[in-house]
């Protein structure tokens, strides 16, 4: 992935995020924005802005913030920033380090097929959907899923796929995802309003305090 896309041009970015998530009684949508610093640092603002609610991660931590407040941590590296946004901006033994600190077998690969496209998978033997693995397209080299536990419920095992990507810059931009709990569908997300390489402060990736970015 990194040797078929070595752009560094993509610095930041920042885009509307719209979740649809699926409950008993009808799906619900909801909206928020989201920014990436690269490598390692990623905020997802609920909107309106003004509710003061989101996560920040930089690196392997993560804080949930709600009303302003810190009200939960978790430390866990995220395999789909990492694989989705993180590989493109940093060196290869970097994503190697981190892929070993999230426990993937990165030495173990096979070949296989995913919705008709010939896919490497990474981490896991055939049949194996439980153990932390990626799999990547085998032609235009980006990565379509993601096996891991839930960084903030590490019992619950999620399932995200990337369905549309756009390159941006040279770097291959997951637009659209689904995203399945226990093998049910929880969500879909869709990326929007995407801007490029305009400055983010250093204190919108504040771990410990809630901090509002002027758009």
């Amino acid at each position: 992935m990194r040797y078929a896309h070595s752009s560094r041009a993509l610095r930041t970015l920042a885009f509307t995020l719209t979740t649809r998530e699926q409950h008993a009684g009808g799906p619900r949508t909801a909206r928020a924005r989201a920014y990436a610093a690269l490598p390692g640092k990623f905020r997802i603002t609920s909107l309106p802005t003004s509710s003061h609610t989101g996560i920040v991660r930089n690196r392997h931590q993560l804080s949930v913030f709600e009303r302003g407040r810190r009200v939960g941590t978790a430390t866990r590296v995220d395999l789909a920033i990492l694989l989705a946004y993180d590989v493109f901006a940093q060196s290869i033994d970097t994503t190697i380090m981190w892929l070993d600190s999230a426990r993937v077998r990165f030495g173990l690969a096979r070949r296989d097929e995913l919705d008709g496209r010939r896919v490497w998978v990474v981490g896991a033997p055939q049949g194996d959907t439980t153990s932390e693995q990626f799999w990547v397209d085998a032609d235009r080299w980006h990565v379509l899923r993601v096996i891991q536990r839930d960084p903030r419920s590490p019992r619950d095992l999620i399932d995200i796929r990337f369905t549309e990507f756009v390159e941006l810059l040279g770097v291959p931009v997951p637009m659209r995802s689904v995203i399945y709990r226990h093998g049910r569908l929880e969500m879909s997300q869709e990326v929007s309003q995407v801007t490029v390489n305009r400055r983010v402060p250093a204190s919108a990736f504040d771990l410990s305090r809630w901090t509002d970015v002027r758009p």
